[in-house]
């Protein structure tokens, strides 16, 4: 997507040497998306001791993974037989 904005050319000459990217369009792009990552690892944090976790389900779901991992596993090596 293509926008005009007015941005501080100190700003971006500094954010670019930071970032070590080459051009103005990937050093805004760059500090957009962290600028994303970073609100939602603090709406993360706000979960913290909030929400309650299942570890017998989170354990259940891991062995089934693994079960189903070895399943095709075992059907790959008959396939090459």
């Amino acid at each position: 997507m293509r926008t005009t904005v007015t941005l501080d050319e100190t700003l971006v000459r500094e954010l670019m040497e930071f970032s070590g990217t080459k051009t103005k369009t990937e050093a805004v792009a760059l500090a957009v998306k962290d600028k994303i990552r970073k609100a939602k690892l603090k709406q993360l944090s706000n979960l913290l001791g909030k929400v309650d976790i299942d570890e017998k389900a989170i354990k259940k779901s891991n062995e089934a993974d693994i079960n189903r991992a070895n399943w095709l596993e075992e059907i790959g090596k008959e396939n090459d037989r």
